[in-house]
């Protein structure tokens, strides 16, 4: 049986079929994906009709949060270290924990009253955060509930598509959107044309070429059959980004011990909607403490040896490289 050519490079020698199941939910329904034996990168075979049947009302990013004022006051001040203004306080609360996309902010250049769109960004957490710390930030999605855009009430979150954006912006991010997308070519490319000068697309995304994905294989967490359709290598992410015009600027290892304790309960057939997950649990009944501290160490050190299963992705325009135009200059890389 004949199968697909790459979405990224094209290659079709040697291609490996990968069955995965659906484990969010649990209704272990199967999806056939392919892996490209040149640059890794793992793709639905088969695109569907419709998508929309599996972001469910109970799909957890759609849940619409709203910021009591005193979190508020804390998000302006753990955020404004990474947006360049002085925030003593807040680079001390950040000594203890820095809240993940300060990682990656501060990498950005970016500054208070630049516009910021998040692409897919689901019920606009992050937008209704980095709104707080002086941003003026947009979110879109498409695939949103139109009940919960109601909800929600504050006009944060529009439910439209990239595509259809005609507006200019310093940032542009995806975040853990762009392995759902069917056209992450044309997504990319909208990105990078309507990025003002000297600004960025940011795009935080799996990594199937990582330890996690080779320990647990189709029970890994993050390849989450069928939504997500693409997940990236860094090689096949990079050869995307040149081809839409851009070059990986910076790349932010972000890995967590989600991607242990999440991919163990899936071993265990214990679903991410499940009762007795610990994702919706939060009981030590299936690991302990001590577990679970060790993961964190784990993720840790594979962020720093380059092989945790996400990253950050930074990412400017070719034109705009300071080194000359085309040069291909290797990304930095940071971790937490």
């Amino acid at each position: 049986m004949n199968v697909a050519a790459c979405n990224i490079c094209g290659n079709v020698a040697g291609n490996r079929r990968w069955q995965a199941r659906e484990k969010m939910d649990g209704t272990l329904e199967a999806f056939d994906y392919v892996q490209c034996s040149v640059c890794g990168h793992l793709q639905l075979e088969t695109p569907l009709a419709d998508m929309g049947k599996y972001y469910a009302r109970n799909y957890s990013p759609f849940h619409v949060r709203h910021i009591p004022p005193l979190r508020r006051w804390l998000y302006r001040l753990r955020t404004a270290p990474a947006l360049g203004r002085p925030a003593p306080l807040g680079r001390l609360l950040n000594l203890l924990k820095k809240p993940y996309y300060c990682y990656w902010l501060e990498q950005t250049g970016l500054r208070r009253g630049d516009r910021f769109l998040d692409v897919g960004c689901g019920a606009g957490a992050l937008v209704r955060i980095l709104r707080c710390a002086g941003l003026e930030s947009t979110g879109i999605d498409r695939y949103f509930p139109a009940a919960a855009s109601g909800a929600a009430g504050d006009g944060v979150v529009q439910r439209r598509d990239l595509l259809d954006e005609t507006g200019r912006y310093r940032a542009v991010l995806f975040d853990h959107s762009f392995e759902h997308v069917p056209n992450p070519r044309e997504l990319l490319a909208k990105a990078a044309a309507i990025l003002e000068p000297g600004g960025c697309v940011i795009v935080r995304i799996p990594l199937s070429d990582s330890f996690a994905m080779y320990r647990y294989g189709s029970n890994w967490v993050q390849w989450d059959a069928p939504r997500h359709l693409n997940l990236f290598t860094r090689d096949s992410f990079g050869r995307l980004a040149g081809q839409c015009g851009l070059r990986v600027e910076t790349m932010v290892q972000d890995s967590s011990s989600f991607q242990f304790w999440a991919s163990e309960d899936y071993c265990h057939d214990r679903f991410f909607h499940s009762p007795e997950s610990f994702a919706q649990s939060q009981r030590y009944d299936h690991f302990t403490r001590r577990q679970m501290r060790d993961y964190a160490r784990w993720a840790k050190w594979l962020n720093r040896m380059g092989a945790g299963d996400q990253a950050t992705f930074i990412c400017r325009r070719i034109s705009e490289d300071p080194a000359g135009s085309g040069a291909k200059t290797p990304p930095r890389k940071t971790n937490p």
